[in-house]
């Protein structure tokens, strides 16, 4: 008794009180309950784990977004260069890709026929057509617009180069009758008078021939890549410098050897054959096509841009430079335009074709892959 009265002082207060305390605490943990929902500690650790999740993933969105646009700006600047460099480097290739077909010629165009005897250079006469009125040497009929043969009387054969400027056409009578045209910068030599077993000539450029026949003699066109052999006929050659050579034929048959043939090859009318480095390919065409340049008409089907390019430079005495993308290079067209056009029509004509651009810097015709930058200039 004494012990529970010690205790109960020790407290600070008597045995009747406890039991009082103890009631107070459970009326009041008895008012939380009813007012608060007692927590559960499961769903408040799941709890913690979403929020902590959810800013996990947060950061991570951060960090994607971020790491996204540093890409996306890197690509960026990275197709910027590209683009950039590249331009540069196709400007650069540019200009050092541009192939030269023609040059255009500073000096008076005219029809320049020379004379020589035998080849001796003291007997050679040069005579300008186009500066003179109608002229006759020992028979033959000289002027600007041709020269006739068909009476020469000359003692001795003289050979005769005519030299056609751009820009012209030129028709000569040869001796035996034969009526050749020549197109524009073209080279043709040939006897006064036919003498021998044959009659031969050379050409370098481009001619049309009505070829009299004489069935004892035949009719040989030299070239620097075929000869072709006619009895009587009418055919078109043309045999530039660095172009396709053509045979044409109209009528008749022609023979035409090849350098690295030993047997000729046999034309029929309607033929026209192409020749390149060592091979050739002979196809059926409309001859009316191949005598339009005559009539005052460039006319060319399935023709290669280059000698098209080459035909244009020639005629109008410029300049020609083309990029050497294989695709313009190995490009054939087929192409019309009248020759009394100015070059700015031909230009117009030929920029109506989606993937050329042609442009005219003074003398100059530069070709090109449309789409593509041009040099400033």
């Amino acid at each position: 008794m004494s012990d529970s009265n010690d205790k109960g002082n020790k407290l600070g207060m008597d045995e009747h009180q406890v039991p009082d305390e103890r009631l107070r605490y459970e009326c009041e943990q008895a008012f939380l309950r009813r007012h608060f929902t007692e927590p559960s500690v499961n769903e408040e650790w799941e709890r913690f784990q979403c929020s902590l999740s959810r800013n996990v993933q947060r950061k991570k969105r951060i960090t994607y977004y971020i790491l996204s646009g540093l890409s996306a700006a890197a690509i960026i600047s990275g197709v910027i260069f590209f683009v950039l460099h590249d331009n540069k480097a196709q400007r650069g290739r540019s200009k050092e890709a541009m192939e030269v077909l023609i040059t255009s010629i500073s000096k008076e165009q005219q029809v320049v026929i020379e004379e020589s005897g035998d080849g001796m250079p003291k007997e050679r006469t040069t005579i300008a057509v186009n500066a003179v009125p109608t002229v006759e040497r020992q028979g033959a009929v000289l002027s600007a617009k041709g020269a006739d043969y068909t009476h020469v009387n000359a003692k001795r054969v003289r050979r005769n180069v005519v030299s056609i400027p751009r820009g012209k056409v030129y028709k000569i009578v040869l001796n035996d009758g034969t009526e050749v045209w020549l197109n524009a910068h073209s080279r043709f030599s040939f006897p006064t008078w036919f003498s021998g077993d044959k009659r031969e000539v050379t050409l370098e450029g481009e001619a049309y021939f009505k070829v009299m026949h004489e069935e004892n003699r035949p009719f040989i066109i030299v070239t620097d890549k075929i000869t072709t052999q006619v009895l009587g006929t009418e055919l078109n050659v043309k045999a530039y410098k660095d172009s396709e050579a053509h045979v044409t034929l109209v009528r008749g048959a022609v023979c035409v050897r090849l350098p690295h043939k030993a047997e000729g090859v046999l034309l029929s009318p309607g033929d026209d054959m192409v020749c390149a480095d060592d091979s050739f390919q002979i196809k059926k065409v409309d001859t009316s096509y191949y005598s339009q340049w005559m009539e005052g008409v460039f006319y060319y089907d399935d023709v290669s841009l280059v000698d098209i390019l080459r035909d244009l430079g020639r005629w109008y005495n410029l300049s020609v430079e083309i990029e050497q993308e294989p695709a313009l290079m190995s490009l054939r067209l087929h192409f019309v335009a009248e020759r009394s056009d100015s070059i700015d029509k031909v230009i117009e004509n030929l920029n109506a074709y989606e993937y050329l651009s042609v442009t005219k810097k003074g003398n100059r015709l530069v070709v090109k892959r449309k789409n593509k930058e041009t040099d400033k200039e």
